[in-house]
């Protein structure tokens, strides 16, 4: 069964970082919200589970900051979305 495991939309530092940096980035402070200290451990503790995950960040633009904050979502004038779906093993 494939379920979203969890949503995350931040804001990336531009500091020379390419776009393929920063959506490295973005993974990153997913797993650290998560607990975990990189994506890679936190994948892998996915794959000790029998889980099989997917994941999409998309550069996300549009994020209205004159709004009053989503307590499940991070304001910012730019940043990326992490979207991550876990499937159960059957």
């Amino acid at each position: 069964m494939l379920e979203i495991f969890a949503t995350l939309t931040l804001e990336v530092p531009y500091d020379g970082l390419s776009s393929i940096a920063g959506m490295g980035f973005a993974l990153e402070q997913f797993s650290h919200a998560q607990g975990f200290y990189s994506f890679g451990e936190w994948a892998a503790a996915q794959f000790q589970k029998g889980r099989s995950i997917t994941a999409s960040v998309v550069k996300s633009d549009e994020l209205d900051t004159s709004s009053k904050p989503d307590p499940y979502r991070t304001n910012s004038g730019f940043g990326y979305e992490v979207t991550v779906w876990v499937t159960e093993a059957e």
